[in-house]
């Protein structure tokens, strides 16, 4: 699902969601796990930019945005550089 469809978003500015929709996409080009977090990286620095708290519900929908782009074998490797990075940042 687009970010741009998923009622998570709906309350956000039309053009600011196509705008991290875009990034989201040209991560999804460069198919590796690395390359989507480091894109998940840039959408939260442009929600913290435009100072947007990301609800639960909208957390959700952006793990799943970019891990959806990801061949399937490379979803897990997503998943344990995700976790890894959210205890990291937890200490």
């Amino acid at each position: 699902m687009k970010l741009y469809d998923d009622p998570a978003f709906a309350h956000l500015d039309p053009r600011f969601v196509i705008h991290l929709q875009h990034i989201i996409d040209a991560s999804a080009q460069k198919h590796n796990a690395f390359e989507t977090l480091q894109g998940l990286i840039q959408v939260n620095t442009e929600l913290n930019n435009h100072q947007i708290q990301c609800t639960s519900d909208m957390q959700k929908s952006l793990l799943n945005c970019f891990k959806d782009t990801l061949p399937k074998a490379q979803r897990k490797q997503f998943d344990t550089f995700f976790n890894m990075m959210t205890k990291m940042n937890r200490k």
